[in-house]
């Protein structure tokens, strides 16, 4: 097996300072929150980065940016790879950024060897993975595998904004969203390098994790319908209370996701109506999430939601609705990657660990157009989306000589 020519870590080091500093100085922590202005300047400094290391690249209607190192077989199919550079807002400086500028390391040490590859390679920096406030996440490679509809784009936030509106804000074309979509047969095998974003790795002394499958997520929303009276007149035994039963419904998340192995349930925002305490509210929302490994384990959240809401609905006289959001299923990763990508790391001196991802992921739309597999390093202390998160140089060397090892022996056996 030809063994990668080594990243270089001072180049790595050099790079994600610059990324680094690309961020948004009124929020905290190393915010790029899709479709801003420092956003669109992070994917315009990555387009110019991918040039320099020898790609021809360009940014497509919905900000993806591409990077295309042509092969000596024109008609084999791409190999893909890359991750996401956007931020959740008071993220971290590695969630995603690791595989794109991994990535981009990878192609420079292949240019300065001189190694050319059979198939025609592909980076790239996929726009919004982090979601939007209109409830639609992996924006970018929605687009590429063609599962990004008019109904996602024409999802809107709570000041009815839709998620078309923000993407021409930023200078894209939301309405020429087919030309984004790449074709199954054009693509042989997408690969992701990613920090864990949890402690697994670092627990067990693991250098890297070959990742088995992502968690399936789905969202929800939980409106309650009480009865608005007089606080301060109102018995607590005569009151259908909207915000106490919808109290009730966030404390049944978090029991019914603990209920069970490999699964999570989380609340994110909670808001309710009248926003006064001489009120009793008439209305509340709640919005979560729950995610699993195994379609069947979501499926018995979601009916025992439904009967936990109907508890708290008998409990204080109020009417509850579920309504389902965004559903991602459960996304095994490939086996015949998965081992390229644990051969790989065996050949660079590395025993990988099999790995469970809970984050979502862009390979999760990939794996709609051929087969993928993921590669992670280890995130100290597992902390992940805020500003503490941290994943030492030497361990995105690791995963960018990986990466290009592995990239390596798919050029050669597929």
């Amino acid at each position: 097996m030809t063994a990668a020519p080594q990243p270089v870590a001072d180049r790595i080091g050099s790079t994600w300072q610059e990324m680094a500093d690309l961020h948004d100085p009124d929020l905290p922590g190393w915010s790029r929150v899709a479709f801003t202005e420092p956003d669109t300047a992070g994917r315009h400094w990555i387009a110019d980065r991918m040039r320099t290391a020898g790609m021809d690249a360009r940014i497509d209607a919905v900000g993806n940016v591409i990077g295309v190192l042509p092969g000596t077989a024109p008609s084999a199919p791409a190999i893909v790879t890359g991750s996401h550079t956007d931020t959740v807002p008071g993220g971290g400086r590695f969630d995603g950024v690791v595989g794109v500028l991994g990535a981009i390391e990878m192609v420079e040490a292949f240019r300065e060897a001189g190694v050319r590859l059979r198939h025609e390679l592909r980076v790239v920096d996929f726009a919004n993975e982090e979601g939007n406030p209109q409830g639609v996440m992996l924006v970018g490679s929605r687009a590429i595998s063609g599962h990004l509809t008019p109904q996602h784009l024409a999802a809107t936030d709570a000041e009815g904004t839709s998620l078309a509106d923000v993407i021409a804000r930023a200078g894209l074309r939301p309405e020429e969203i087919d030309t984004c979509r790449w074709d199954a047969g054009e693509v042989a095998a997408f690969v992701e390098l990613h920090i864990e974003q949890g402690p697994v790795l670092e627990q067990q002394g693991a250098s890297l994790g070959i990742v088995t499958r992502i968690a399936g997520i789905e969202n929800f929303v939980v409106d309650v319908l009480g009865r608005r009276d007089h606080a301060g007149t109102t018995p607590m035994n005569a009151r259908n209370d909207a915000l106490c039963a919808a109290a009730g419904t966030i404390l049944a998340v978090e029991r019914l996701a603990a209920s069970g192995a490999d699964s999570v349930g989380t609340v994110g925002s909670l808001t309710t109506s009248p926003e006064a305490t001489n009120v009793v509210s008439e209305m509340a929302r709640v919005t979560g999430e729950f995610r699993s490994p195994h379609a069947e384990r979501l499926a018995e959240l979601r009916d025992r939601l439904a009967a936990a809401t109907a508890e708290q609905d008998a409990a204080w006289g109020t009417e509850s609705t579920v309504r389902w959001g965004q559903v991602d299923d459960p996304t095994p990763m490939d086996d015949v990657v998965s081992e390229h990508l644990l051969d790989a790391a065996r050949d660079v001196g590395h025993e990988a660990v099999r790995i469970y991802s809970g984050a979502g992921h862009d390979t999760v739309q990939m794996a709609h157009l051929c087969p993928t597999g993921m590669i992670f390093v280890p995130s100290a202390g597992g902390r992940s989306h805020c500003p503490e998160e941290w994943t030492d140089l030497s361990a995105v060397v690791d995963g960018a000589g990986v990466l290009a090892q592995a990239i390596l022996r798919l050029d050669e056996r597929l």
